[in-house]
């Protein structure tokens, strides 16, 4: 799993872990495996992970004490006060601790590119949209100091790619996603099998060009770590 590998490289030796927005838990276990002691917070009472505390909020896990890790996978979009946040999750970081962060590429080709047809824009649930300098530039001003960054989340980047270049082209946005992850398609059938042929055309280039766009530090997805102060 990437993310495990890369909080190996980012945080170095297993300590408290704490993942902010821990959906339904998969990076939680996968961290545990590799010797973390994980909690998470979420805001879906349903998210249950046996032997794992799963707070309902920042307030409820920070009364625990301090982590040596904390993670936020495509979460910090998603917050009203995005500052305040991050100036909170520095006082839950023990001495040194690291801070990942991982958003959507405002500053990436996919959001230049397709605009308003970009799969992760994603208007009205992601709320800002972070470009790699103002997310350096909030970071550091909240009390942290970048020392690493990524430019991709593969199946992020990929999926990017073929859902925005179906939007493009589409009158309906965002068919083949919907259709992957269950929701009720708002197309007839024919269309959904048209958008499931379409993207599968569009796999190979969709690799390729995520490949240049990380080679260029362009990616779909930026990745920051951080260290307090």
């Amino acid at each position: 799993m990437r993310r495990k590998r890369l909080i190996a490289r980012a945080a170095g030796k297993p300590g408290r872990l704490l993942d902010v927005g821990c959906g339904d838990g998969s990076f939680l276990v996968a961290a545990r495996t590799a010797g973390w002691a994980v909690a998470g917070t979420e805001i879906h009472a349903a998210t249950s992970i046996p032997g794992c505390p799963i707070y309902r909020n920042l307030d409820e896990a920070q009364r625990q004490g301090q982590y040596d890790c904390i993670t936020m996978w495509h979460v910090l979009e998603h917050v009203p006060e995005p500052k305040a946040c991050i100036v909170q999750l520095r006082s839950m970081l023990a001495p040194g601790g690291t801070l990942v962060v991982a958003v959507p590429d405002f500053g990436g080709w996919q959001a230049r590119l397709f605009g308003r047809h970009w799969l992760h824009l994603d208007v009205p649930r992601h709320l800002h949209h972070f470009t790699a300098f103002s997310l350096g530039r909030m970071l550091e001003g909240s009390g942290f100091e970048k020392f690493a960054g990524w430019h991709q989340e593969v199946e992020y980047d990929c999926f990017g790619w073929i859902q925005s270049a179906l939007n493009a082209s589409g009158r309906v946005p965002n068919v083949l996603f919907d259709a992957l992850t269950g929701k009720q398609p708002l197309v007839s059938r024919l269309e959904v099998a048209a958008n499931y042929l379409a993207g599968t055309a569009m796999a190979g280039p969709a690799i390729a060009l995520t490949l240049i766009s990380t080679l260029a530090r362009r990616g779909g997805t930026l990745i920051v770590a951080a260290r307090v102060k």
